[in-house]
């Protein structure tokens, strides 16, 4: 039996800050592109550095570089909602 594969939704929020986050940077585009592929695989992937964050409820990150995130919340066991792409700082909003 294969292992199910990690389903991915998006925020209309996230949406919005990907395209800007991805726009003229192959670099960007790259990165982020390798580091959902792994993460849809194998969520806990040590490359990732999938981390809670402190104080806010259900919210993790991804870490793309050593400056950029994915924010997100899991809804069900093999369920993820991406609700925020870019600087590490941005986890003040939650």
């Amino acid at each position: 039996m294969l292992p199910l594969r990690l389903k991915l939704e998006y925020s209309t929020h996230f949406l919005s800050e990907r395209k800007k986050y991805i726009k003229n940077s192959l670099q960007r585009f790259t990165s982020y592109k390798k580091t959902v592929t792994i993460f849809v695989s194998n969520p806990s992937h040590p490359s990732l550095n999938v981390e809670k964050l402190q104080n806010a409820k259900g919210v993790y990150t991804i870490r793309l570089s050593r400056s950029d995130r994915i924010f997100f919340i899991w809804k069900e066991e093999n369920t993820v909602l991406f609700i925020d792409i870019g600087k590490h700082d941005k986890y003040r909003r939650f």
